[in-house]
C-alpha cells in the first residue's frame, strides 16, 4: 500500500475529546491523535487554496477526503524509529507483576492453555512495539489544566464556570500515515501537509492544539505492522489496530466482526474460535457546521479474534482490508492486522530512543528563533517592571518640577543609548539635591537610589530576579547592554512618574 508517513511534534497540549469525558465541564482527550483531526486540518488548507470550492460537489475534494479512497490513519506514539500500535487485549501477565516494567507477557490468542494464577492485562502501557520476542510498552503523558470562564471579570458569581482539560502533553512525538492506492492523490496531499505547523483538536485560543509536521515521506510499499511468525496450521489471529464501526444488513451497529470479514471475503458465514474484545463509545466533530457527530459504539482497538486455520486465506484478508473495514475508514477506523503477534511469550523491556530528534535549524530559522526569544524577554521585563514599580514605597518627595527634570534626563539617555545624561543631571543639582537626599525610595535616599541604578544597571537582579532567560527552539535570549540601559532608564522614569502622581495626591489632600 502506498502511503505518506509523518511525525507530529506537539508544540502545545493537544485536546481531541473522547465521547465519554465525564462531567459536563470536563474534557478528557484521546491518548492519540485521530485521523479525523488531521483530515479536518488538511480540508481547511484545501479550502484556503480553493476558496470557491464546494466540498459537496467538488470531485477532487471528495476523492481526497470523503470517499474512503484515501485513509487518514490515527497518529500513535513514536518510539525507536517506529509507530507504536494499540496493545492487544489477548495479552496477560501475573497480577503481582502486572504493573512493573519486567516479567513476561503471555499471549492467550497464541497459547490459551498457559496457566496463570492471577491473570491480568499488563498495565505498563496502552501502546506497544514488538521486536522478535520482546515488547516495549508506552502510555503518552498527560497534561491537566484548569480554566475559568468569567462572565464578569470584576465579580465573583455563580455564572463563572470552571473547566478541566486533560490533554496529550506538550513535547510528545506521534507518528501517523495517509494511505491510498492512488499515488496521484497522495502527491496532492503532500502539498497540503508539508507546510510547517497545524492546529489540531479544540481549545486553540486557550493554548492547545499547535503541532509541527516533521519527517514527511512518501513510501511506495508501506506496511502498518510487521508480520509475525507464520502460525502454520494452528490458527489465524485478527487484531484491530483502530476502533471499528460495524453494522449488520439492517443498518444496526452490532460489532460483529465475523459477519463483516465473511462479507468482505465472500464467505457464507464465519465464526471465531475465541475472542478478546471490548466496545466503546466513539464520536467526532464536524468543523463545517461546528457540531458533534452522532455517537455510536465501536469495537475497541486492540480487540483480538482467533479463527481456526483454513477458515479463510490470511493473505486474501490483508488484500481486501488494505483500506480497512466498516464505516468512517477515511478517518482511520477499521484497521486490521492479520497474524501480527504470534509469540506465546514476550519479555518486557524499556524503550531505547524515546523521541524523534529535533531537526537542525537553518541559519534563517535560528535568527527567527533568537528574535522570538528576545521578544519574550522584553515581555517578561515589561511585566516585571510594572511589578517592581508597584512595590516601591516613596516618602518625603521632592517638588514635582525637580522630578520632571529627572524624567527629561532619562528621556535624553534613552535616545542617546547611554545613561550619561542622568549622571550629568545629578552632578548639576545644587539646592535641589537636598530634596532628593531627604526623599526615600523604600529606606534608601532617592539621590543614592538613582545613582546606584545608573552605576549598577542591575536589571538582572531587580527585574529578572535570577530567573532563566527565555529560550525558543534551543536559541536563548540575551540580556544585552542596550537592554540594561533601556530598562534601567525606564525603571527610574517610572518611579519618578509614580512620585509625581503621589505628590499631586498629597497636595489635593492638604487642600481639602
Amino acid at each position: 500500500m502506498k502511503a505518506i508517513t509523518y511525525c507530529l511534534r506537539l508544540l502545545e497540549p493537544v485536546l481531541v475529546s473522547q465521547a465519554e469525558s465525564g462531567e459536563e465541564n470536563s474534557a478528557i482527550g484521546l491518548p492519540f491523535i485521530p485521523g479525523s483531526a488531521l483530515r479536518g486540518a488538511l480540508v481547511d488548507r484545501y479550502l484556503r487554496a480553493h476558496p470557491s470550492a464546494d466540498l459537496a460537489i467538488d470531485k477532487q475534494a471528495r476523492h481526497l477526503f470523503f470517499d474512503s479512497a484515501v485513509c487518514f490513519l490515527n497518529a500513535y506514539p513514536w518510539r525507536e524509529g517506529a509507530r507504536m500500535l494499540p496493545r492487544p487485549m489477548s495479552w496477560f501477565a501475573e497480577k503481582d507483576v502486572a504493573g512493573e516494567h519486567q516479567g513476561p507477557v503471555y499471549d492467550w490468542a497464541v497459547d490459551p492453555d498457559h496457566p496463570l494464577e492471577q491473570p491480568k492485562p499488563p498495565s505498563a502501557g496502552d501502546f506497544c512495539y514488538i521486536t522478535d520476542d520482546s515488547v516495549v510498552f508506552y502510555t503518552p503523558p498527560r497534561q491537566v489544566n484548569v480554566h475559568i470562564s468569567l462572565e464578569d471579570p470584576n465579580r465573583r458569581g455563580e455564572q463563572n464556570k470552571v473547566y478541566r482539560y486533560d490533554a496529550l502533553a506538550e513535547g510528545e512525538v506521534l507518528a501517523g500515515a495517509i494511505v491510498a492506492e492512488d499515488e496521484a492523490a497522495l502527491q496532492k496531499l503532500m502539498l497540503l501537509l508539508i507546510p510547517g505547523e497545524l492546529h489540531l483538536g479544540g481549545a486553540h485560543l486557550a493554548g492547545y492544539g499547535r503541532v509541527k509536521v516533521e519527517d514527511v515521506t512518501v513510501e511506495p510499499d508501506w506496511e502498518e505492522y510487521t508480520l509475525g511468525d507464520d502460525p502454520g496450521d494452528r490458527r489465524i489471529i485478527v487484531t484491530l489496530l483502530s476502533d471499528a464501526i460495524l453494522r449488520d444488513a439492517n443498518g444496526q451497529v452490532n460489532g460483529d466482526l465475523d459477519a463483516t470479514v465473511a462479507a468482505a471475503l465472500g464467505l457464507p458465514k464465519l465464526k471465531h474460535e475465541r475472542a478478546y474484545q471490548r466496545v466503546r463509545l466513539v464520536g467526532g466533530f464536524n468543523r463545517k457546521w461546528s457540531l458533534p457527530l452522532p455517537q455510536t459504539f465501536a469495537l475497541q482497538a486492540g480487540s483480538v479474534f482467533v479463527y481456526l486455520a483454513g477458515a479463510f486465506s490470511p493473505m486474501r484478508l490483508r488484500q481486501v482490508a488494505g483500506l480497512g473495514i466498516g464505516e468512517r475508514r477515511a478517518e482511520g477506523f477499521g484497521r486490521l492486522a492479520v497474524n501480527w503477534h504470534s509469540q506465546p511469550v514476550l519479555q518486557r523491556r524499556k524503550s531505547g530512543a524515546d523521541f524523534l530528534p529535533a531537526p537542525a535549524l537553518s541559519s534563517e530559522s535560528k535568527q527567527l528563533a533568537r528574535d522570538m526569544a528576545q521578544r519574550r524577554l522584553r515581555l517578561l521585563l515589561d511585566r516585571r517592571l510594572v511589578g517592581a514599580v508597584s512595590d516601591v514605597t516613596l516618602k518625603r518627595l521632592p517638588e514635582s518640577t525637580q522630578l520632571s527634570r529627572v524624567r527629561n534626563a532619562v528621556q535624553q539617555a534613552l535616545v542617546q543609548g547611554d545613561l550619561v545624561p542622568i549622571t550629568r543631571h545629578l552632578k548639576d543639582l545644587k539646592g535641589a539635591r537636598d530634596q532628593f537626599e531627604r526623599a526615600r525610595v523604600g529606606t534608601t535616599p532617592m539621590f543614592r537610589w538613582i545613582e546606584e541604578r545608573v552605576n549598577m544597571q542591575d536589571v538582572e537582579t531587580r527585574l529578572l530576579r535570577g530567573d532563566p532567560l527565555p529560550e525558543v527552539a534551543g536559541q536563548k535570549a540575551e540580556l544585552t547592554q542596550a537592554l540594561k540601559v533601556e530598562y534601567t532608564g525606564r525603571l527610574i522614569d517610572s518611579v519618578m512618574k509614580k512620585a509625581i502622581k503621589q505628590k499631586q495626591r498629597e497636595r489635593k489632600e492638604v487642600a481639602a
